[in-house]
């Protein structure tokens, strides 16, 4: 995202508080400057509020954060913003900007956790917040750690694959463990099995990380339908209940979660100003620049509204931006989408041609036609 130009303020100005009268009643991201370098990146949910209590405190002992900033010679620039999604990857941007060091620290951006398979002779499910040359794909991002370990215990009780941490040295001797006796891991270990039959087992949880059990459940559903139709109940009685378990393992994890190297969507936020909305593209764990949707115009035409952002977003996947530091950015979307109040919604895609337009569309028009009875020309 590119900073735009900021709102510049100055304490000891004299035309300070007209300045602040003029803000809009909006949140917004400031920063703090003193000569030579920033001391301070924030947000506000009421930015002329906060602004005010800031510059134009009431207090007059030497104190006060407003005394401070005179002495200093400090000055303050701020940006007015729509949505909390903006918010977010603004103040993300100024903080990169102007603590390289230790932005992390003070955003308070914990990295999300996801589930993945080791890239090993003998995989196994681990859930990790990193990515690593040992960890094939991974997929999240979950909401917390322990969304992330329930989802990958699910998932184990499915399949035979081993749950022992150490480095595999396969040998008959080998003493084993409880979960080779209760027949929940194959024991390549103890040269039960090789390592293509072991790798057979890891690609059918790798089938299943892709797509959360869709194409196992289908192809169970169509095997159990076929037993129905033979009267042969007691084979499709036992299908029925592999289908459950597999739809118990997947109902653990979140619609949104998905292969982080491919993760990409479109969130849809309010915009600054009255009917003004903004599209938000994440390209591959990346976001790219918001396209924003004007209607504050009366009797603006919205008929065309498909055609209009099937072109924004086409655009932005001609030449995607790719510097980005992919989990830190991904982090972003999960403190925005997980959050117990979120403003604005997000609409998954693979590629173009797997977004929901109609959805998307729906709920732009939505949007305008609720702003325009809340608030009528």
């Amino acid at each position: 995202m590119i900073i735009p130009k900021p709102l510049k303020f100055y304490p000891d100005s004299d035309a300070l508080r007209e300045q602040l009268d003029s803000l809009p009643a909006t949140a917004g991201v400031y920063v703090i400057l003193t000569p030579g370098r920033a001391t301070h990146v924030s947000w506000s949910g009421d930015l002329p509020r906060r602004l005010s209590r800031l510059l134009a405190s009431s207090y007059t002992v030497k104190s006060s954060l407003a005394h401070k900033l005179q002495e200093t010679s400090s000055t303050l620039e701020c940006w007015p913003t729509g949505s909390r999604l903006e918010s977010l990857i603004l103040m993300y941007e100024l903080a990169k900007r102007y603590f390289p060091t230790d932005y992390l620290v003070r955003l308070r951006l914990r990295l999300p956790w996801f589930v993945g398979l080791t890239q090993d002779v003998f995989p196994r499910l681990v859930t990790v917040s990193r990515t690593s040359a040992k960890t094939g794909p991974l997929f999240g991002p979950f909401s917390d750690r322990d969304s992330t370990t329930r989802y990958q215990e699910a998932v184990l009780n499915l399949f035979q694959l081993r749950r022992c941490t150490e480095v595999l040295e396969p040998s008959p001797d080998h003493p084993g463990c409880i979960y080779g006796e209760m027949n929940q891991c194959l024991r390549p270990c103890q040269c039960v099995v090789s390592s293509s039959e072991y790798r057979s087992e890891s690609e059918r949880v790798s089938e299943f990380l892709l797509t959360n059990g869709r194409s196992a459940i289908a192809s169970l559903s169509a095997s159990r339908d076929r037993a129905a139709a033979q009267t042969d109940f007691e084979t499709a009685g036992a299908l029925h209940k592999q289908i459950e378990k597999r739809s118990a393992a997947a109902a653990e994890r979140n619609e949104v979660i998905a292969n982080l190297a491919t993760f990409s969507g479109v969130a849809l936020t309010r915009g600054l100003a009255k009917r003004h909305y903004r599209l938000w593209p994440m390209v591959n764990g990346q976001w790219q620049a918001p396209h924003e949707l004007d209607f504050s115009i009366e009797g603006a035409n919205i008929r065309s509204l498909d055609a209009r952002v099937r072109e924004l977003l086409g655009e932005t996947l001609t030449s995607p931006r790719t510097d980005g530091i992919q989990l830190e950015e991904v982090a972003i979307f999960s403190r925005w989408y997980y959050a117990s109040y979120r403003e604005g919604d997000w609409f998954p895609f693979r590629t173009l041609d797997d977004l929901n337009y109609r959805k998307l569309v729906r709920a732009i028009s939505n949007l305008v036609r609720s702003d325009t009875i809340s608030s009528p020309e």
